[in-house]
């Protein structure tokens, strides 16, 4: 029996965008970029709809299409963060493995959405003529072996980013195939999600509730890996294992997930705090790939 593919692949989990939904169902959504002056920066979407980009991760496998890594998140992330998002939501304190799953989910959604589609599409620029250049300088080896293809892969996604040296002996021909795209970035993903994730179990998380009458929105680029100097001095290129690099994203629009890598010290200061709940807003608007999201229209 024909298994049914899911097509429409949610870079942004439901569950987690509801919290900004007065009927569950709909949601606030502010376009960074509008096709034309006429269109309106804010419309009401549902929910189901938004934060979505076909075939994001549906992938061939021979000749079949499959869904495994849409149904990998929803497995591994998204069902084990729901209940404990609850918990947070609720101010309930979090069990250690509780911390792990969360970590996990923060991690999982930081690479994968089409923001850091991107920045994996940026960064092989610089990889691939690296990787060619070795697989040259190992031709030698595989032309005094018996090999007709070589790959420089040789993990369990080597499918996921096929980087392969044919051999043809008889017409002395070397042809390198590489393709740039989906398939590397899902390579990237599972190799991450397979051993950098467990970088965000070391961090330890605290909610920061909105302070005064500020209201947090979200976006479609919801994880946020901070340098912070100061109020004028910030960017969005920290790491998971930077030392006082600051990550965040948030949860509501009264609270936000917080941790600073390296340090386990007091954040009260920054709880109900007007000025660094104004600075958190910035940050996540500034931070928005296409999409803000919001649980009632907002300006400036």
């Amino acid at each position: 029996m024909k298994q049914n593919i899911t097509h429409r692949n949610h870079y942004v989990p439901q569950f987690y965008l509801k919290n900004w939904s007065y009927d569950g169902k709909t949601i606030q959504v502010y376009s960074i970029l509008v096709s034309d002056p006429k269109v309106p920066y804010w419309t009401t979407q549902s929910i189901k709809n938004t934060a979505v980009w076909n075939d994001f991760y549906t992938r061939m496998e021979g000749e079949n299409e499959i869904d495994d890594f849409e149904r990998w998140f929803n497995c591994e992330f998204e069902t084990p963060a729901e209940p404990i998002f609850k918990k947070l939501l609720s101010d309930i304190p979090l069990s250690n493995d509780e911390k792990i799953i969360l970590s996990h989910f923060v991690f999982a959604q930081y690479i994968r959405t089409p923001a850091h589609f991107v920045e994996v599409m940026k960064l092989s620029e610089e990889i691939f003529p690296k990787s060619v250049r070795e697989t040259i300088e190992n031709l030698p080896k595989a032309i005094k072996s018996n090999k007709t293809c070589i790959s420089t892969t040789k993990s369990e996604g080597e499918n996921l980013f096929p980087l392969k040296v044919s051999l043809d002996r008889e017409n002395r021909i070397a042809k390198i195939r590489a393709v740039i795209g989906k398939g590397l970035y899902l390579h990237t993903l599972k190799h991450q999600l397979s051993e950098t994730l467990k970088v965000a179990e070391y961090l330890n998380w605290k909610v920061i509730h909105a302070g005064g009458n500020v209201s947090f929105p979200t976006s479609d680029d919801p994880v946020i890996c901070l340098n912070f100097r100061n109020r004028n001095d910030y960017d969005f290129n920290g790491g998971w294992k930077r030392k006082n690099c600051d990550i965040l994203m948030p949860i509501s629009p009264n609270m936000i997930l917080f941790a600073e890598v390296g340090k386990k010290g007091d954040l009260d200061f920054l709880d109900y705090s007007s000025e660094h709940s104004l600075l958190f807003r910035e940050m996540i608007i500034k931070h928005a790939y296409r999409y803000v999201y919001a649980e009632k229209r907002q300006r400036g």
